[in-house]
């Protein structure tokens, strides 16, 4: 029997924010994050619009993902200190110098255990009186009873619990109890850039049609890959499954759309495979009215394992999305996953089990067209950047109403 994805796969609704008072004090919101990548920005802009919301975010320099300049909201970036190489341990003397009642009211910094500043911040901060948010996965991909017991006893010391999936949320709420507490901020991609580079094609479907033409993906069906393409990835099935989907679809074609250590090993793979004919390898592409049209041709979005954000940027054009059934590679974004309704797993390390599903789902054009447009659904309606800042809101304002009781019982 396979894993798949909690057939209950919608986020958990975040209560509707009460509205702040005209004459209520803004809430000093300090927001502590390892990096700020670009794809952060519409999350922090939206979060930074709400009303009653004075929103300040501290990220760290010198982490390996690539930063971007605050826009639209106040933004600091702070060094982190590394004690530690194997493995990588980090102290932030920027996240106790905040701890500062004067300055803020509540405190949100992410749930990462590498962070051996995280525990004296928390407790300084019960000390100070300031209510704090933990936001995070709410687990590990390499999970054991020691790493799940440090993160539950260190998200038990903070006011309220921010987890990325409804999955993770409700099984630590099984552990630990006070569901008051733990809330899902689903994550999200902001989609109108992706649905304007969308706009863009389907104005100019001659264009479209000439760029299927000179791909060769007219005949299809077309199967795509767009990320990394590092070992944990596991690349290498999507292509070893080739051979056998083609027997039913000789039309068949696999586009990899990504660069990284593995390009080499996999192209030398096509070539032992005898699939170069059918298999389209683009490089990297960051582009998103480029990428467009790759999404637009293609009939299923296949990442074979280590699948995060980009099953909702595939569904997001419609694609149907098929990755591996081993929960432990799974991020949060899997929760979106329903299978046989926009997407659908196989059995991991099984390349005949994921030519199977993907020729299963082929075989049935009316059913791969309801995938395709729940999948859209998925993407654009339930797992909306609105519902992510939501949930974001709702955890930030039950913390400092807890003071406000504690306040007002005192």
């Amino acid at each position: 029997m396979t894993a798949t994805p909690s057939p209950i796969s919608a986020p958990v609704p975040a209560p509707t924010p009460a509205p702040t008072p005209a004459d209520a004090r803004p809430i000093r919101l300090c927001l502590f994050q390892p990096a700020l990548p670009k794809y952060r920005l519409p999350v922090f802009r939206e979060l930074a619009s709400r009303p009653g919301i004075d929103f300040n975010l501290f990220y760290s320099s010198d982490e390996p993902v690539k930063n971007v300049n605050p826009d639209g909201f106040r933004g600091t970036s702070i060094q982190s200190k590394a004690l530690w190489k194997k493995p990588r341990l980090l102290w932030r003397q920027a996240q106790l110098e905040n701890i500062d009642p004067s300055r803020f009211d509540v405190v949100v910094a992410g749930w990462n255990t590498r962070y051996l500043s995280l525990v004296p911040s928390l407790l300084l901060a019960r000390k100070r009186g300031i209510p704090t948010v933990l936001w995070g996965h709410g687990y590990s991909k390499n999970e054991n009873f020691s790493r799940r017991f440090l993160r539950d006893s260190i998200g038990n010391l903070a006011t309220g619990i921010l987890f990325y999936g409804a999955t993770a949320r409700n099984r630590f709420v099984a552990r630990n109890g006070r569901p008051e507490r733990a809330f899902v901020a689903p994550n999200s991609l902001d989609q109108r850039e992706l649905q304007a580079a969308r706009d863009v094609w389907l104005a100019k479907p001659d264009e479209l049609h000439r760029f299927r033409e000179k791909h060769g993906l007219l005949a299809g069906p077309v199967l795509l890959f767009v990320s990394r393409l590092t070992s944990d990835n596991r690349t290498e099935m999507l292509l070893s499954a080739a051979p056998i989907i083609r027997k039913s679809y000789p039309g068949l074609k696999v586009v990899i759309i990504g660069s990284g250590d593995e390009e080499a090993r996999l192209r030398a793979l096509t070539k032992q495979l005898a699939i170069e004919d059918c298999t389209i390898y683009t490089g990297a592409i960051y582009d998103e009215v480029e990428l467009a049209p790759w999404f637009m041709s293609s009939d299923l979005f296949v990442y074979p394992r280590n699948i995060g954000l980009s099953l909702l940027h595939a569904m997001g054009y419609g694609l149907p999305v098929i990755t591996t059934d081993n929960e432990q590679s799974w991020a949060p974004e899997v929760d979106a996953l329903q299978p046989w309704i926009n997407g659908m797993t196989y059995q991991d390390g099984s390349v005949d089990a994921l030519a199977h599903i993907v020729s299963a789902i082929l075989s049935d054009r009316q059913r791969l067209d309801q995938m395709k447009a729940n999948a859209f659904r998925t993407a654009t309606q339930e797992y909306s950047l609105t519902k992510m800042v939501n949930g974001m809101e709702a955890a930030i304002r039950y913390a400092v109403g807890t003071r406000q009781k504690n306040q007002s019982v005192r």
